[in-house]
């Protein structure tokens, strides 16, 4: 017997075409295929876990990324210690070489003057008393013995060696040190006296007879009097002049005060 919906009340057959519509609507979504072949239960669950593979991904491409980073850096900071430590390398090198050069002027121009020397370092100078003693890195091994002259590398007096000498070490007396004094004379007219140091850098005459004019900037060199120091050799410059009753007062600058003295030529005796 076919179904007769009219026999059915107005409630029961709206809730019966309901039911029906919605056993089609699921039955259609069953078979309802997407563009990648995935069914709406595969696409809800899909949706579902496709936030958490984007997250993932992000993560994953932030971690490589920031990986890749730091291997780059630390590659690139490995890089700059190598060439840091290169330069410093190269620093060092070009100062041996820029010494050594030095040195070589200086043996060059030494040589033709005087028949043995040699060359030594400055390894201290006493800063209660500067101007008086200093040491150097030579003593008896390399030849020295007391009262060698010293002179900087511009062949200017310095002082000469004094006590205590050291197989590997020695001082050195400079001419500013009150004690002893250095036979001098100036040079324009070889007028004569004794040198006096006071523990600065100037330097003061002793016994300069007024007998013959002496000028501010006139240039002062050894006399050999002292039986200690060669004659000839540069000094210094007169910086100020004053008068006694029968000897001048004469202020003499030594050349070394104002140049370097981390070098010295030692001149050996014979």
């Amino acid at each position: 017997m076919p179904f007769d919906p009219g026999g059915l009340s107005p409630e029961r057959k709206s809730a019966v075409l309901v039911l029906i519509l919605f056993v089609d609507l699921i039955l259609i979504s069953s078979q309802i295929m997407l563009k990648n072949q995935q069914s709406l239960l595969q696409a809800a669950v899909a949706n579902m876990v496709m936030p958490l593979q984007i997250t993932f991904r992000k993560a994953t491409d932030f971690v490589g990324s920031e990986l890749q980073r730091y291997v780059f850096l630390r590659g690139v900071y490995r890089r700059h210690q190598q060439l840091k430590q290169k330069y410093v390398g190269l620093r060092v090198e070009n100062v041996a070489l820029r010494r050594q050069l030095r040195d070589l002027r200086t043996l060059a121009g030494v040589r033709g003057k005087f028949p043995r020397f040699l060359l030594a370092a400055v390894i201290s100078v006493d800063i209660n008393f500067p101007y008086a003693e200093l040491t150097i890195d030579k003593g008896t091994n390399a030849g020295l013995v007391e009262n060698d002259v010293v002179l900087n590398t511009d062949a200017d007096l310095v002082g000469r060696i004094a006590k205590p000498l050291t197989p590997f070490s020695a001082q050195v007396r400079l001419l500013t040190s009150p004690v002893g004094g250095t036979g001098a004379a100036i040079e324009s007219n070889m007028l004569e006296g004794l040198l006096k140091g006071r523990n600065g850098p100037e330097c003061r005459f002793e016994y300069l007879l007024a007998n013959k004019p002496v000028r501010v900037g006139d240039r002062v060199i050894t006399s050999g009097t002292d039986l200690i120091y060669p004659s000839f050799l540069p000094v210094g410059r007169v910086t100020a002049i004053g008068q006694d009753y029968l000897t001048q007062r004469i202020t003499v600058r030594p050349y070394f005060v104002d140049k370097p003295i981390n070098r010295l030529v030692v001149l050996v005796h014979e």
